[in-house]
């Protein structure tokens, strides 16, 4: 009786019964079903537990009428070879039905990618998660900032409160500074630090040895107005001042566009964005907070990924500069208050070996010399 009912409705398939819509021959060809199902029932709902089971646990079932079948997934190509085939076992609904359990599983299967770029999604060069360091003392500073004396380069950043004035207290003018290296990130925020008479009573002895240090790089954004902050309310003299925007520009547009290359600020999100794909997370919120007062877990996260994606911009567009040719030569210590160069200097002698004054071989453009982070009003920079 089933062969029969079956046997009918395949003649009417193959003819195409007018009576029945969903089997009238397309234009691709006579025998042809259309798929009028999956654009019926696109929006079916189905279980996500029998998804998941369905198609990353193939088990067997039993239908209505007492067959036993396994569950498996189809691919476009499986549907198609299935209908081209004329496998007369497998019906229209079933085909589509599988089809769009398959398409279904996959979305729900991948997990959605992150939005903004954070420390987190990086590892420490022995494949550990990145350390981080949440002092509010200034003996813990001591001892965390023992762990950057050796660094080559660090990652530098600040925060302080909102609408501050130069009259107001160190600590609303001063109220965190955040360092990182390859391993971890220490976060001082010596607006919490007791007592606080003196500005011996914020700077650990090593803290403000790194940051004196012309041999360690501090590379920031704005950073050097960061830096007259701290000469300002600290009395620290910070050496080794390296603007992340120099050697963004000086990497886009030394070979495309010379005349573009300036000392100008570039946002640090914009900048990360670039080179990473994604933003920083940037909530006023977070960002204009209190950060005079304990943080909270945003704050901490916030803070960290500042100093550590400062790390990671040095790192990656100075290997970038490297495999330029010819390669230009790193940006000066903003400290220094030198030029953008796309040329290394050279040293020429004459035929007879007497030395002669070394010659620069200045680029095509004038670059911008003038330091617009010197412009930068004490409460307001680039993010």
């Amino acid at each position: 009786m089933r062969e029969q009912a079956f046997s009918t409705l395949s003649r009417e398939t193959a003819g195409g019964d007018h009576r029945f819509p969903s089997t009238r021959p397309d234009e691709s060809g006579p025998g042809r079903l259309r798929m009028n199902f999956c654009a019926k029932h696109s929006r079916r709902s189905f279980s996500t537990a029998l998804i998941t089971q369905s198609i990353a646990n193939p088990s067997n079932h039993e239908d209505s009428s007492g067959h036993t079948g396994q569950c498996q997934s189809y691919s476009n190509a499986d549907v198609s070879r299935s209908i081209r085939s004329g496998d007369e076992a497998q019906t229209e609904r079933a085909v589509c039905e599988k089809f769009l359990v398959a398409q279904q599983s996959l979305a729900l299967t991948i997990p959605p990618g992150p939005k903004f770029w954070s420390h987190r999604l990086r590892k420490a060069p022995s494949g550990k998660d990145i350390i981080v360091h949440y002092c509010k003392s200034l003996k813990k500073t001591e001892e965390v900032a023992k762990y950057f004396l050796n660094d080559d380069v660090i990652g530098f950043d600040m925060e302080w409160k909102p609408q501050s004035s130069r009259s107001a207290s160190i600590q609303n003018n001063v109220s965190l500074i955040q360092i990182a290296n390859a391993e971890r990130i220490a976060l001082f925020q010596i607006a919490l630090f007791k007592p606080a008479r003196t500005p011996e009573d914020f700077i650990s002895p090593s803290l403000r040895k790194i940051l004196e240090s012309p041999k360690i790089t501090k590379a920031g954004v704005a950073i050097k107005a960061d830096c007259t902050r701290l000469k300002n309310f600290l009395g620290i003299n910070v050496r080794g001042i390296f603007e992340l925007s120099h050697l963004y520009k000086l990497v886009k547009y030394c070979q495309s566009d010379p005349a573009l290359i300036n000392r100008r600020p570039v946002n640090l999100s914009e900048q990360v964005e670039e080179h990473f794909g994604l933003p920083l997370a940037k909530d006023d919120d977070v960002r204009c907070g209190d950060w005079t007062t304990a943080l909270n877990y945003r704050q901490v996260q916030y803070a960290a990924t500042d100093s550590y994606a400062c790390l990671c911009l040095f790192n990656t567009m100075d290997a970038k500069r490297r495999a330029l040719t010819p390669m230009p030569p790193l940006p000066a210590h903003a400290e220094l208050d030198q030029p953008i160069r796309l040329v290394e200097e050279l040293d020429v002698e004459t035929t007879n070996n007497k030395p002669v004054e070394p010659q620069v071989i200045k680029p095509a453009v004038c670059l911008e010399t003038e330091d617009d982070a010197s412009k930068i009003t004490p409460s307001v920079r680039p993010m």
